[in-house]
């Protein structure tokens, strides 16, 4: 079992950091000393450094208004219906031939929206899966029997809490703890952020940094338990977002991604050139660049027309392009519909195979790795319905909407996506 550690040499070094908190809590004592003494003539005391943006005061606002005020609160249930085969799946009739891909998925969520004081914002976010899928639990002599039980049914939850603070100067400091649970995995995701206002808000600028650590069980294909093992993902993104009219936003982002480990689910199967099927093999690290650009136009019917852009590549061998589009279209001040295309191609990971050579390599048979060309065609309904005034004390507003989405492939693969939402808009 790898597991991370702290220092460059795997120790963590606890006495470094008592060494320094110790210094600077005598710089600090002796600092206040001598701004309480009688200076000598001639002296000029250092001037005190302080941190506006970061007091009590600055951040909280007057201490009567620090309490914790609900401002939304959404719920939302998707439901995933997956068809398809690949020949990463050993649910086949034949040993060389694609197995199905088949899983339904259902996932509730819940999110809060949270203020404390006037500048601190809380965003709550837990979603919650339950999947029964084909590929992972085949009927064959493969069996890898990876789920809790018999049913091939998994059950995964999540909590996802950010936090916000925006600053007099224009900053605005944000933090994300994520925690994910399942039977057979457990995910830490921990990350920071910034943005910062010029000219008046017409261009924003932020960057953010993300780590997530995974530690999962690792099974053979052939269902045989071996121990844990963990993968490393760091993330980096830069952005910038300008308002070009009054009427036209725009933003260009950049983000890389490194990962190390397992970064395989360590079950994926790979049909060999023999007729049996042999273990996926991917290579232990993974450098992922993505660039997006995105823009938004107000339209004088009441219309909104975004388009997305983003470009694709990593070191495995992989590009993509990806293209979409929406168009929302207001009907009454409290009514809205949205339609939406998706459009992505990708070239595919340079060691993909659906018939392996009998040498050690890397290797794999994932649709998702394959070359591929991908649409998405959806819509949604959206109502914002302001409640009578008799409920003021409640609730300002009822959010309510649905929505289907249909995604197929070249690769012999469909999914129909339904969601349904629901919550308060309380201030």
């Amino acid at each position: 079992m790898r597991l991370p550690v702290n220092g460059r040499d795997g120790r963590s070094r606890p006495g470094r950091l008592v060494v320094v908190a110790t210094v600077l809590a005598l710089l600090l004592c002796g600092r206040a000393r001598l701004a309480s003494a009688d200076a000598p003539p001639g002296f000029t005391p250092m001037p005190t450094v302080s941190l506006p943006d970061l007091a009590d005061p600055v951040i909280f606002g007057d201490p009567d208004d620090t309490a914790l005020r609900l401002q939304s609160f959404n719920t939302r249930l998707a439901y995933y219906v997956q068809h398809g085969a690949g020949y990463q799946s050993q649910a086949a009739v034949r040993v060389a031939a694609p197995g199905s891909e088949r899983a339904i998925i259902t996932e509730p969520m819940l999110e809060a929206i949270i203020t404390q004081g006037p500048r601190v914002t809380h965003r709550f976010f837990v979603p919650a899966d339950v999947v029964t899928a084909a590929s992972p639990d085949a009927d064959d002599k493969y069996r890898p029997d990876v789920m809790s039980t018999a049913s091939r049914l998994n059950k995964a939850i999540a909590l996802d809490w950010d936090v916000a603070y925006r600053a007099p100067s224009g900053n605005t400091w944000s933090v994300r703890n994520v925690f994910h649970i399942e039977s057979m995995y457990r995910s830490w995701t921990a990350g920071a952020g910034w943005a910062r206002d010029f000219e008046q808000g017409a261009t924003t600028v932020a960057g953010n940094l993300q780590q997530v650590s995974d530690w999962f069980d690792v099974y053979t294909i052939q269902g045989r338990r071996e121990g844990h093992d963990t993968r490393s993902s760091s993330n980096a993104n830069v952005s910038i977002t300008r308002v070009l009219t009054p009427t036209t936003v725009a933003h260009v982002n950049y983000g890389v991604t490194l990962q190390e480990g397992e970064l395989s689910n360590t079950w994926n199967s790979v049909p060999m050139v023999n007729g049996f099927r042999g273990q996926e093999f991917l290579p232990s690290e993974r450098q992922r660049h993505a660039f997006v650009l995105r823009g938004a136009q107000w339209l004088p019917w009441n219309g909104a027309f975004k388009l997305f852009y983003r470009l694709y590549i990593d070191d495995w061998g992989m590009a993509a392009s990806t293209l979409e589009t929406s168009l929302s279209q207001r009907i009454t001040p409290w009514l809205y519909l949205r339609a939406n295309y998706r459009w992505h191609v990708q070239s595919g990971v340079s060691f993909f195979t659906t018939s392996a050579p009998l040498v050690l390599g890397y290797r794999t048979a994932d649709s998702d790795l394959a070359p591929l060309t991908s649409q998405d065609v959806g819509g949604k309904v959206v109502i914002d319905l302001p409640l009578p005034r008799s409920w003021e004390s409640f609730a300002r507003e009822l959010h309510l909407d649905a929505g289907y989405d249909r995604y197929f492939r070249t690769n012999d693969l469909t999914v129909d996506l339904f969601a349904c939402g629901a919550g308060f808009r309380f201030n």
